[in-house]
């Protein structure tokens, strides 16, 4: 009997270190992060550039995995059924958050997922076409809508994202009835804007300053509460009379139930790519600000954001 309990602790003990071996371990493979949007927009721009300096700190590669689809549903859905051991994560950014507010959504924003850190808060703007002579200024632009309502076309990443919320907001503050025009992701809704099948887009910096650098785009308001550096000559929507302030966070969420081991560890390789200068370089000359915070912190954030905009979504919807 005595020998059987002796087996029986050995093995336990035995198991234990294995678990704690394991835990150790980690990562031990890839690991893969999906982008629950379409290739070529801001998120996933940045999220390839982070990805490169992030493995260096975490020892695996970081393998991107685009899903698009819903405005971010589809592939942040995707992350949260996945294995909760760390080696499934996945972007979750403020329209994560908005489109569950909008609509009914397969997940939870708060309760479904483990948050494991923001890397980017990027200011939402209103951009034309450089050569549309119909909107040189912020004025031209809300005069067009009011004299034309449902006219003015705003095309957006998907339904439920933060830029379609500042759509609904600024028609709101304005008086203005614009049409929101929605795309899968940021490329789809540049490409479109280009093209001239829409007057407009709602996005962020990071996904208009190239084409502000080359010429292709104008922007007329940023929803910031100052002007920016990068923007010094356009003026804020608070300018023109117009109470809209909203930001774009994009960060990294896990599945509920995810080791805490693994969360520490990937925050702890994000923050350094966060601090790494030729990472910082690469993302400023995008137009994508860099902000980390760790997991709590994040969560936090994410929390704030909630009940902001379901503030917003219940004023502006009627909910």
């Amino acid at each position: 009997m005595k020998k059987t309990i002796l087996v029986l602790v050995a093995l336990m003990i035995g198991l234990g270190f294995s678990l704690a071996c394991a835990e150790d371990d980690y990562p031990a493979k890839p690991v893969t992060l999906i982008v629950p949007f379409k290739a070529g927009g801001g998120t996933d721009i940045g999220t390839r550039i982070l990805a490169k300096y992030a493995e260096k700190y975490l020892g695996q590669a970081l393998v991107i995995k685009n899903v698009e689809g819903g405005g971010s549903e589809v592939g942040v859905s995707q992350m949260l059924r996945s294995k909760p051991d760390g080696y499934t994560i996945g972007g979750f950014n403020t329209a994560s958050i908005t489109l569950t507010l909008l609509r009914k959504a397969s997940y939870d924003a708060l309760k479904d997922g483990t948050p494991v850190c923001l890397l980017v808060s990027d200011p939402r703007l209103f951009a034309v076409r450089a050569n549309d002579e119909r909107f040189k200024t912020a004025a031209d632009f809300i005069k067009y809508a009011k004299d034309k309502p449902g006219d003015l076309t705003i095309g957006t990443s998907g339904a439920g994202t933060s830029g379609h919320l500042s759509i609904l907001v600024m028609n709101k503050a304005a008086g203005i009835k614009t049409k929101p025009v929605h795309f899968k992701g940021a490329g789809a809704s540049r490409a479109a804007f280009l093209g001239g099948h829409i007057d407009a887009i709602a996005q962020t910096l990071g996904e208009v300053m190239e084409m502000q650098k080359t010429g292709e785009a104008r922007v007329i308001a940023i929803a910031t509460e100052k002007r920016i550096k990068e923007l010094p000559d356009v003026p804020t929507f608070r300018e023109v009379g117009i109470d809209l302030v909203i930001s774009s966070n994009r960060g990294i969420m896990a599945p509920k139930g995810t080791p805490q081991e693994a969360i520490d560890k990937l925050a702890a390789a994000f923050k350094k790519a966060s601090e790494d200068p030729k990472y910082l370089g690469e993302m400023e000359k995008i137009g994508l600000p860099v902000r980390y915070l760790g997991p709590k912190e994040y969560a936090a954030l994410n929390e704030q954001e909630y009940k902001i905009n379901a503030e917003i979504a219940s004023d502006v919807l009627g909910k």
